[in-house]
């Protein structure tokens, strides 16, 4: 009953995340596999280039994937995944910036250096916004999202990052709260992809199972 409490009082208290919703965007040559652990609807037919994600910690896989094939011979350059992990601020347009590099030679080197040739940009303000980026082993199947969650949880790097934001203003209405990370962050996101009506219509909810 206290979990349930718990993620009622941070719905009303702090479940504006449509407000201050961020996005980030990997253009291709990247695309993006993972949001806090959660799969993208990334596949082989269907890239995804841009997420929201709401203000606090975060953490997001991307991977690089290039043909510089030419008529006698086939090059695709399939690049380790990278995980970021950062702290969004409200409303930020996240973007990747580096070099992009304009040959198969280069690109090989620039792909072995991912996570020092990596900067996250906010495009509003054009600032670089601090992150720890780790380049993991390519994982072996099709299922390349999957084997990024088993790869970081063996290494103890799986998302159970708590959004500061929501749990202080919570704390502050309801005192100390027990938080399920994992749970917090599928209320985000499935109260970013309602609109306004589902919204308020949740929040009456919440309100009633206090």
């Amino acid at each position: 009953m206290k979990t349930r409490f718990t993620l009622a009082a941070l719905a009303v208290a702090g479940l504006s995340f449509g407000a201050n919703a961020a996005t980030f965007e990997a253009q291709q040559p990247y695309q993006i596999h993972l949001v806090n652990g959660n799969k993208t609807a990334n596949s082989i037919t269907q890239s995804i280039h841009k997420v929201d994600l709401a203000e606090g910690k975060q953490q997001v896989a991307i991977s690089y994937t290039q043909d510089f094939s030419n008529r006698s011979e086939l090059r695709v350059l399939n690049g380790d995944p990278v995980v970021i992990n950062l702290d969004v601020p409200a409303d930020a347009e996240l973007t990747l910036d580096y070099k992009a590099p304009i040959n198969y030679q280069l690109a090989r080197q620039f792909l072995r250096e991912q996570d020092a040739q990596l900067k996250i940009v906010d495009k509003k303000t054009g600032n670089i916004v601090p992150a720890e980026l780790t380049l993991i082993p390519m994982p072996a199947g099709l299922d390349t999202a999957g084997g990024i969650q088993e790869s970081l949880a063996e290494k103890g790097m799986a998302f159970n990052g708590r959004t500061d934001a929501a749990v202080a203003a919570a704390q502050a209405k309801f005192g100390d709260a027990v938080v399920d990370a994992d749970a917090l962050e599928m209320l985000k996101h499935w109260w970013n992809a309602a609109d306004k009506d589902t919204q308020r219509a949740f929040q009456i909810w919440a309100i009633q199972q206090q």
